[in-house]
């Protein structure tokens, strides 16, 4: 019995420091991760506000150097973005690549990713779409 008894303590003694150091690494991974996202969507959104400037100047967004940028961009996006915040974005994609498209509606998918993306970082918001849509850059320039 005393066998038994001394196998329980012992079991007790490395679950009481293995269970803490795995929930410390565990903190520090989420940690990692929501830093890796926040680069991410950083990128993404310096890259998008460039290139809207640029457009809205008729300076040119072609290139290389744009392509690449623009790559690096969206495939940080895709690495480390929320599905919610891909699917915005594919929505967005989708609609921008039709032949006929409004303006408006289009103005309205980029909300729906600054949303998206705000939802992620933060994990709940009080801001509406709407709130958002009022300050687009895709809507006020």
């Amino acid at each position: 019995m005393t066998e038994y008894k001394e196998i329980v303590i012992a079991l007790i003694a490395v679950f009481g420091a293995v269970i803490p150091y795995l929930l410390q690494k565990n903190k520090e991974l989420k940690l990692k991760i929501a830093d890796q996202k926040r680069e991410a969507y950083s990128s993404f959104l310096r890259n998008f506000t460039e290139t809207a400037v640029a457009v809205m100047h008729d300076e040119d967004v072609s290139g290389k150097d744009a392509d690449r940028d623009r790559m690096l961009a969206r495939d940080q996006l895709l690495l480390y973005g929320s599905d919610d915040v891909i699917k915005a974005y594919d929505a967005w994609i989708r609609y921008a690549d039709m032949e006929k498209r409004d303006l408006d509606r289009e103005g309205e998918l980029v909300s729906l990713i600054f949303f998206a993306i705000r939802k992620d970082l933060l994990g709940k918001t009080k801001v509406t779409k709407e709130n958002l849509s009022n300050l687009n850059p895709f809507n006020r320039g």
